[in-house]
């Protein structure tokens, strides 16, 4: 049997003011077949839904007098709750579908049995994957203390003998670099300004909270839901950590083809550490992908990517119909020694982000008048293909060794 990783703090307290106790949630299979009554007088004793971000009074109210339980509260800490086995889990949440998956670990769509409401269940099998470990135990100890409507929010945390469990709120909407690639709309500089503002004032929360993200790319960029009114949400805080302002981190860590300049020398053993910078070049970079279509540091071998990226070696195409306000903003990130990048709040204050900048010329163009969605598209059909790839070698290697948790 595995040991506790201090993932749990109590088997059975509630995990904040107003959350089902782990008991209750435990006994829920049997209270479906106990008296109506009794029931009814278990429902009333929870508080009505708390209105959703930019939800109207009126629809609010109409949604507290249809629904009136909600099966975690929003105020006060999340703690991990202990449970005895596995099945325990799955007596308060319907196992919906798979939506992506790890070696060792798995994210599923999930119904809460009590509710009705769906959320996001990222599981690990502990038993396997030490690393693995430390990354979502990171992640909880992040979530858990971090509150801003562009960060994912997490909602209950469990664990037991061989799993651990974290349960968020569901960003539905998938990625945003696929809505820009696929969207029917216009796709103009002012959306991207919009999505890039967005970004930042995360990152600004982030940096305020002595946080860094460590490892900004377009799979960690999603959209809350499926409308046009999404709003964005950072996910995957496994490599985030707190940060001392004068005290460098030493970890490398992050994706290689969207790594700062600095990790790569720290790899290299050029650098002796950085520091909240990185995620601010992965802004630039976000930005200019989301401006041009494609990352232009990515090369066929990843030395080769990484050669680039040490030598902050771009350029910008020229034919595109992008402002060079963008480009100044884009280029006041991307700089090679991360004392020169700006910070969050003056990222904020760029002109290009400024509300009485000119507005953008219409859609964004490539030289040979293809619209940059387009490019975009093609950019996002790569990653997939990519992430099939590593997939497919996943599966070839779990038939030899033990599979991501069920």
């Amino acid at each position: 049997m595995a040991q506790q990783v201090g993932f749990t703090r109590s088997k059975t307290k509630p995990l904040s003011p107003g959350f089902f106790p782990a008991e209750k949630e435990r006994q829920f299979a049997e209270s479906q077949q106990s008296d109506p009554q009794q029931r009814a007088e278990e429902q009333d004793e929870m508080p009505p839904p708390p209105a959703r971000p930019n939800e109207p009074a009126a629809q609010s109210q109409e949604r507290a007098a249809g629904q009136t339980l909600r099966a975690y509260s929003l105020d006060g800490p999340v703690e991990a709750v202990g449970l005895q086995a596995d099945s325990e889990f799955w007596q308060v949440f319907e196992d919906i579908e798979t939506l992506g998956r790890g070696h060792f670990a798995k994210v599923k769509l999930v119904s809460h049995l009590h509710t009705r409401e769906e959320f996001a269940a990222k599981i690990l099998d502990k038993t396997t994957a030490d690393n693995d470990i430390e990354d979502l135990v990171r992640e909880f100890q992040m979530l858990r203390s971090l509150r801003h409507p562009n960060i994912i929010r997490l909602f209950a945390a469990y664990e037991t003998p061989r799993k651990l469990y974290l349960v968020t709120e569901l960003a539905s909407g998938g990625e945003l670099m696929k809505r820009l690639g696929s969207d029917s709309k216009v796709y103009s500089e002012d959306e991207v300004k919009f999505h890039v503002t967005t970004i930042l004032k995360a990152v600004q929360y982030m940096h305020h909270k002595n946080s860094v993200h460590r490892d900004l790319k377009p799979e960690n960029v999603l959209l809350s839901d499926k409308s046009d009114s999404a709003t964005i949400k950072l996910v995957d805080l496994g490599l985030s950590r707190y940060f001392e302002e004068r005290k460098l981190m030493r970890t490398i860590c992050g994706t290689h083809k969207y790594l700062a300049p600095e990790l790569v020398q720290c790899d290299r053993g050029q650098l002796q550490g950085y520091d909240k910078a990185i995620d601010m070049w992965g802004v630039g970079l976000l930005t200019f992908i989301m401006l041009y279509g494609f990352n232009p540091f990515a090369r066929e071998a990843q030395h080769e990517t990484h050669n680039a990226i040490v030598k902050a070696a771009y350029t910008f195409p020229e034919g595109y119909s992008c402002s060079t306000a963008a480009q100044s903003f884009v280029g006041s990130l991307l700089q090679l020694k991360a004392q020169d990048r700006l910070s969050a709040e003056e990222a904020l204050s760029h002109r290009w982000l400024s509300s009485d900048a000119p507005a953008s010329p219409g859609v964004l163009l490539s030289p040979a008048q293809r619209p940059v969605k387009t490019l975009l598209s093609e950019f996002n059909a790569q990653r997939m293909l990519g992430k099939m790839i590593k997939g497919a070698h996943r599966r070839l290697s779990s038939d030899k060794g033990p599979s991501a948790a069920d």
